[in-house]
C-alpha cells in the first residue's frame, strides 16, 4: 500500500553551520555540525558550544532517509523542522525571518533531490506575524511547500492571540495545512515547582507527559479562540495523536454546559462540532491499538493520518536491535522482547478494511495537504 509519513522531523544539514554563526548569541539557539570523528553523525550544538544531542545522518540526509522508508514501505515522507530548532525564542524580527529561511531552504533543498519523496513543511517567524506571513507567501511560490509547522505555543503566548490571527487567516487563503507541534509550556516550566515537578529525568515527563498537555492547550486555544470556527477550512492536524485533547473533548463540552459564565467570550461552538464540521485533524502517533481506535472513532477515519515521529526513538519505529536489544544511542530495553515496530505498523495490524487501512496510510495525508 502507498504510505505517506506526516510527522517526520529534520535538523538542518551541516552545511548550513556557518551560515547561523551569527545567530548563536540567542540563549536557545541550536544548530548542527558534523561530527569530529563518526562520519554518519553530526553534533546538535547550543549556543554556548556544548553538545546537546547527537544525531545520525538520517536526520538530514535526504539519500539516507529514502534508504530507511524503502526499508519500511514509506512511499513519501512530510518533512517538518525538529521544534527546538524553530526560532520563536528570537526576539529580532529580521533574525527569526533570517533563521526560518535557512531551515526553509535547506529542506526545500532535500524535497527538489528527491521530489517524489519528499515534502516539506516550513517554518515561520511567528513572534512577527507580518513576517510570518510574508515568510508563508515566499515558502508557498519559491518552494511549492503545501504546509507549515508552528510550536503550541508562541514563546508562551497562546495560538489564539488576535496578533496571530493574520497568519492563521493566511494560511486558510494560501490554502496551506498546519501541524501544531508540542514544544515549550508545560515541557520547560519557569515556575520552580512545576519545573521540579516536569524534570526530564523523573520519568521522561516533558516528553511523555508534557507534549501531550501542550497540545491538549493548543486545540483549547484554538478551539475557545474561535481559530477553527471563523477559518473552518483552514486543516490542522495536532500531533501524537491530538496529545490530551480527544480524552477532553467530554470536560471540555461539560465545562462550557455548567459554567457558561466562565466561556461568555469563547467560541460557542461545542467542541465535539468543532471536530467534526472544521478542519482538525490527528496523526497515529498513540502507541496503543486501543487509543488509535478511539481516535478514529473520535475524529473520523477521513482526519488521521500516519505519522511516526521520524527519526528519533519515541517515534513508531523500534530503536532496538531485534539480536542484542541495544539501540544506537547504547541503552538496552529491560523488555523480554522487541516490540519490532516501524512507521504504520498499529495501522497495518487494526481490524479494518484494505481500504480504510489505506485512508489512514495516505489518503487522508493527501487531503490534509491539499493534494487529493
Amino acid at each position: 500500500m502507498e504510505k505517506w509519513d506526516v510527522h517526520t522531523h529534520t535538523t538542518l544539514s551541516p552545511d548550513t553551520y556557518a551560515a547561523l554563526e551569527k545567530f548563536a548569541h540567542y540563549a536557545d539557539f541550536i544548530r548542527v555540525r558534523k561530527h569530529a570523528t563518526k562520519p554518519c553523525c553530526a553534533e546538535m550544538v547550543n549556543a554556548s558550544g556544548a553538545v546537546q544531542r547527537e544525531v545520525e545522518d538520517n536526520a538530514y540526509d535526504g539519500a539516507v532517509r529514502i534508504g530507511e522508508c524503502d526499508k519500511h514501505g514509506v512511499t513519501l515522507q512530510v518533512l517538518s523542522p525538529t521544534p527546538m530548532m524553530i526560532p520563536d525564542y528570537v526576539d529580532d524580527a529580521d533574525d527569526a525571518e533570517a533563521i526560518c529561511r535557512i531551515l526553509n531552504d535547506d529542506n526545500a533543498a532535500t524535497v527538489a533531490r528527491f521530489p517524489s519523496r519528499f515534502m516539506a513543511l516550513g517554518a515561520l517567524p511567528m513572534q512577527f506575524p507580518d513576517r510570518a506571513v510574508r515568510e508563508l507567501e515566499r515558502i508557498v511560490k519559491s518552494h511549492n511547500m503545501r504546509g507549515l509547522e508552528i510550536n503550541s505555543n508562541v514563546n508562551g503566548r497562546d495560538l489564539d492571540d488576535p496578533a496571530l490571527f493574520p497568519v492563521f487567516q493566511a494560511a486558510a487563503a494560501l490554502n496551506v495545512a498546519v501541524f501544531i507541534h508540542p514544544w515549550g509550556g508545560f515541557m520547560s516550566p519557569a515556575e520552580p515547582k512545576l519545573k521540579s515537578r516536569m524534570n526530564a529525568n523523573r520519568n521522561w515527563r516533558p516528553w511523555l507527559i508534557g507534549m501531550g498537555m501542550e497540545t491538549a492547550l493548543a486545540f483549547d486555544a484554538m478551539r475557545s479562540g474561535g481559530i477553527h470556527e471563523r477559518l473552518p477550512n483552514l486543516r490542522v492536524m495536532y500531533a501524537h495523536g491530538g496529545g490530551a485533547f480527544p480524552a477532553l473533548l467530554g470536560r471540555l463540552e461539560h465545562g462550557a454546559y455548567c459554567r457558561p459564565d466562565l466561556f461568555r467570550d469563547a467560541s460557542q461552538l461545542n467542541p465535539f462540532d468543532t471536530v467534526k464540521n472544521c478542519g482538525v485533524y490527528a496523526d497515529t502517533l498513540v502507541h496503543n491499538p486501543a487509543m488509535l481506535k478511539a481516535l478514529i472513532e473520535i475524529l473520523g477515519i477521513e482526519r488521521v493520518a500516519m505519522g511516526s515521529d521520524y527519526p528519533y526513538p519515541l517515534g513508531e519505529i523500534d530503536p532496538f536491535d531485534p539480536q542484542t536489544h541495544v539501540s544506537a544511542l547504547g541503552h538496552k530495553t529491560n523488555y523480554p522482547q522487541v516490540k519490532g515496530i516501524y512507521p504504520g505498523h498499529a495501522v497495518e495490524h487494526l481490524d479494518i478494511t484494505d481500504q480504510q487501512k489505506q485512508r489512514l496510510l495516505s489518503g487522508t495525508a493527501k487531503e490534509w495537504l491539499g493534494v487529493a
